[in-house]
C-alpha cells in the first residue's frame, strides 16, 4: 500500500503512529525550526520512540511497528544514503512481517535538473526527492508493504529552511555544492583532490603535483586566462576558473598544499552542465600532467564505458555529449511516472 500525504507527520491519525512502537531515523539535516529540535525528539515526547543511527539496525526495526525516515539527500547518485534506503525497502518487501514506512520528504537541493547517463539505476544528477526515489524503488520491487510519503510541501522545515542550510556529512554544504557536485565528485576517482577537507568541497580541485607543469615556455596551471578563454578546451561560459592554492585538513593530501582551481559560477549565465565540464577538466589534466592517475573507484563513478573511453582520449567530446543526451532523455521518460510534485525534470540543452 502506497500513499502520498499532504498533511504533516504529526497530524497523521494512523494507529501505528499513535500507539505503536516507532523507530525514527533523522539525520543532522532533519532539524525543525518550529520545534527547535529533531523530529525524533519531538515524537519521543508523547510516542513510544527509539532513535536509529542507521537503517541497518535490523533487530530494532523488526521489533517496531513503524519506521519514520527524514533525511536530506543531495540529488546525486553518489549520495551514501541511497543504497541503504534501497536495501532497507528490499528487506521490507521480502519480510513476512514488514513494518509501516513513513518518509518525511524534503525538496532536492540540486533541483530538477538531470545530468549524465542512466547507470546503476540512476544518472549522475537525478532530480528526484527522497520520497520520489522511494516511490520508484517501491514500484520496481512490485512491493505491497505500507509506504507513506509525507509531502515536502507539508513540512514546515522544508518550507522555511533552504535545503543546503545544514551541511551534510558527504561535504554538501552550500548552494554551490548543488551546482558542481554531480561532476566534481568524479575527482574522487583520481589522485586530484576535489576540495574535500576544505570549506569549499566540490568547488575546488587540485594536487601538489599541479603546482607548476612546464609545457614549452608556458606554465599552463599558472595562466588562469587560458582557462577562461573561449578557445580553451576546458572553457565554460557559466563558470569562472580562479587559479588558487588550498590545504585540505582531511582526506586526500591532508596537510599538504595543493594547487589548482576554484570554480565560480557566472551569475549572468545559466545552463551549466557540471558533469560534462568536469569530464573535460579531468581529461585535460590527464593529458597535461604525467603524475595524474585514476584509482580503482573511477569505473564505478564514471558509470559507463563511453565516459571512460572519453577520459582515456578514445572518444571525442561531441560523441560523448550526444550519448549522454540520449541517456538523459531515457531517464526523463522513466522518472516522469514517479514524480510527486508538479515541477517537471529537465535536462540542459
Amino acid at each position: 500500500m502506497f500513499s502520498f500525504r499532504t498533511t504533516p507527520l504529526l497530524e497523521q491519525e494512523d494507529l501505528t503512529l499513535r500507539r505503536g512502537r516507532i523507530a525514527v531515523l533523522d539525520s543532522p539535516t532533519a532539524w525543525h525550526p518550529q520545534y527547535g529540535e529533531y523530529l525524533g525528539y519531538t515524537l519521543a515526547r508523547y510516542r513510544n520512540v527509539v532513535r536509529l543511527s542507521s537503517l541497518e539496525e535490523r533487530e530494532v526495526i523488526a521489533a517496531s511497528d513503524a519506521v519514520v525516515i527524514e533525511h536530506q539527500i543531495t540529488g546525486n547518485r553518489f549520495d551514501p544514503f541511497l543504497k541503504p534506503l534501497r536495501d532497507f525497502l528490499l528487506e521490507q518487501n521480502r519480510s513476512r512481517k514488514p513494518v509501516s514506512v513513513y518518509i518525511v520528504d524534503r525538496f532536492n537541493p540540486s533541483g530538477r535538473c538531470v545530468e549524465g547517463g542512466h547507470y546503476d539505476g540512476l544518472p549522475h544528477r537525478h532530480g528526484l526527492t527522497l520520497g520520489e526515489l522511494a516511490n520508484m524503488y517501491y514500484s520496481e520491487m512490485n512491493a505491497s508493504f505500507p509506504l507513506h510519503i509525507i509531502s515536502a510541501a507539508a513540512n514546515d522545515a522544508a518550507r522555511e529552511l533552504m535545503p543546503w542550510s545544514i551541511p551534510q556529512p558527504c561535504g554538501f554544504g552550500s548552494l554551490f555544492s548543488a551546482t558542481f557536485m554531480s561532476g566534481a565528485y568524479l575527482w574522487n576517482g583520481t589522485n586530484v583532490s576535489c576540495g574535500d577537507g576544505t570549506t569549499r568541497p566540490y568547488e575546488m580541485f587540485g594536487a601538489p603535483f599541479m603546482a607548476r607543469l612546464e609545457r614549452g615556455r608556458d606554465y599552463v596551471w599558472e595562466n588562469a586566462l587560458t582557462w577562461n578563454d573561449v578557445d580553451s578546451p576546458v572553457y565554460d561560459r557559466a563558470t569562472y576558473m580562479r587559479w588558487c592554492g588550498f590545504t585540505p585538513h582531511t582526506g586526500l593530501y591532508a596537510g599538504q598544499e595543493c594547487h589548482g582551481f576554484q570554480m565560480i559560477p557566472n551569475p549572468g549565465e545559466t545552463g551549466y552542465n557540471a558533469l560534462l565540464h568536469t569530464l573535460r577538466l579531468i581529461r585535460f589534466v590527464r593529458e597535461n600532467c604525467p603524475e595524474f592517475t585514476f584509482n580503482d573507484r573511477m569505473d564505478s563513478l564514471a558509470g559507463s564505458e563511453a565516459v571512460m573511453s572519453y577520459l582515456a582520449g578514445n572518444l571525442d567530446y561531441d560523441t560523448l555529449r550526444n550519448h549522454l543526451k540520449t541517456e538523459e532523455q531515457k531517464w526523463l521518460r522513466k522518472a516522469k511516472k514517479y514524480l510527486l510534485y508538479d515541477e517537471p525534470l529537465y535536462r540542459i540543452k
